[in-house]
């Protein structure tokens, strides 16, 4: 099974048990680019190659940019959370228990959503660095020199 395909279902099960919250005050998160395995580069001419690792460069440029606004999202829900907690501890009521533990239940959730976040983007820059290293077998030109 390809990287692609494994990559495509692993951020759809995570879409999937998404908190409400995170839906509603956050928006959709940010797709991740489609990266092209190494062997889409066999054949290619050197041009070619060059400019399909610079557009999945600026693509994952662009995904990661969109990630930090929707992350400080989620952070922000999460300190709303954390807000009504210590207000519900405060002023505890007949309620508090259940909003406490739906509350830290929520927060729960945010963080296991912001950690998937953190695992797609590592797997993106991982697919990524795998092109950029096939591509500089194609043209060692392009590639930055080592010292």
């Amino acid at each position: 099974m390809s990287n692609k395909v494994l990559l495509a279902a692993a951020m759809a099960a995570a879409f999937v048990v998404m908190p409400a919250l995170a839906d509603e005050s956050c928006g959709s998160p940010p797709l991740a680019p489609a990266i092209p395995p190494v062997s889409d580069l066999t054949g290619k001419s050197a041009a070619a190659v060059h400019t399909e690792v610079i557009d999945t460069f600026h693509q994952v440029r662009a995904y990661q940019a969109a990630l930090a606004p929707y992350r400080e999202c989620l952070l922000a829900a999460s300190g709303t959370d954390k807000q009504a907690i210590a207000d519900a501890q405060a002023n505890p009521d007949k309620d508090s228990k259940t909003k406490i533990a739906n509350l830290q239940q929520e927060m729960d959730s945010l963080q296991k959503f912001y950690d998937g976040t953190i695992d797609t983007e590592q797997q993106v820059a991982s697919q990524f660095n795998d092109l950029d290293v096939a591509a500089c077998k194609v043209d060692p030109t392009v590639c930055p020199k080592k010292q």
